[in-house]
């Protein structure tokens, strides 16, 4: 199997605007190429996208398509197909799905295809995973995994032996999973682990003094000025704080790091190469943090940006 960079380069900022704290839109095709380039000749061997972030897997596949570069890719899909459709259908959907997205990314073989949602280990019963069965069969796949939201859902994921690896968010606000034991269900079963939202979405960089969004400055500002006084007083960046804290927590295989131009690509960089935290930090994120209201900051964060 193709190695995995500890550094995941999420790419669905190269297809469609992302992120609530990105002010600079979608970089163009040459700024995307310039990207992906700095990240491979960085030893990122790791590329995140799906079907669903617009031209993001065009892109990736534009790129690739004129290097020599075999990066480890993930991309995610899911079905349109209502519950009730016969098998033979769901099967049909998701091997277009697969063929579109082989011909977006101009590769063979897919590294590793996940569902998009959850539901889709359940609505339409065996038919998502005897189709998925069969596309490892073919090799036409190599892991299977499902991007999932809550602890909830990885309990599902776990249930079936056909899902490999895993996406799921989790940062110094998202305890959750801190906070029970699946992290060690995750690593005990071997696993393959992608963190994602290790900025929640850009968040942690927001000014909390700037915010004048009501429901910001209950659920949110409070514990953005909490985070900066932690930074300031353990003279540590915020990002660094980020990253540390997630990329050294056990049975997480790779962090994904979305960036919007090569600048924060060089950024994240140095951070993934940054200090371990100490106990005493540890402990106080996991203190500060320990009550956040994570489905409310979510829904603000869903909430489609103002003109």
């Amino acid at each position: 199997m193709k190695s995995i960079s500890k550094m995941t380069l999420g790419t669905v900022q190269l297809g469609m605007d992302y992120g609530i704290n990105n002010t600079t839109g979608k970089p163009d095709m040459k700024a995307s190429h310039e990207i992906l380039r700095t990240a491979l000749h960085n030893s990122i061997t790791s590329l995140d996208t799906a079907n669903a972030y617009g031209d993001s897997e065009i892109v990736i596949g534009s790129y690739l398509k004129q290097s020599k570069e075999t990066p480890f890719i993930t991309t995610k899909f899911l079905t349109t197909s209502p519950a009730g459709t016969n098998e033979d259908m769901i099967e049909k959907e998701i091997y277009g799905c697969v063929e579109n997205s082989l011909k977006r990314l101009n590769v063979k073989k897919l590294d590793c295809l996940m569902l998009h949602r959850t539901i889709d280990m359940t609505q339409h019963n065996k038919a998502v995973r005897n189709t998925l069965d069969k596309l490892q069969k073919d090799n036409i796949i190599g892991m299977a995994g499902v991007s999932v939201y809550n602890p909830e859902e990885i309990n599902m994921m776990l249930e079936d032996d056909i899902y490999q690896a895993i996406q799921l968010p989790i940062n110094m606000f998202d305890l959750r999973l801190i906070k029970t034991d699946i992290l060690n269900k995750l690593k005990n079963k071997g696993i393959t682990v992608f963190a994602r939202s290790i900025f929640f979405q850009g968040l942690f960089y927001m000014d909390p003094d700037k915010m004048t969004d009501e429901d910001m400055l209950v659920y949110i500002k409070p514990y953005l000025t909490k985070l900066n006084n932690i930074s300031n007083k353990h003279k540590i960046s915020k990002g660094q704080l980020a990253v540390s804290y997630i990329r050294d927590l056990p049975g997480i295989t790779s962090l994904v790091l979305g960036i919007d131009t090569k600048e924060q690509l060089l950024e994240n960089i140095k951070l993934m190469d940054g200090p371990k935290l100490n106990r005493e930090m540890i402990n106080e994120i996991q203190e500060q943090f320990k009550n956040i209201n994570v489905e409310k900051i979510m829904e603000i964060l869903s909430r489609p940006k103002k003109k």
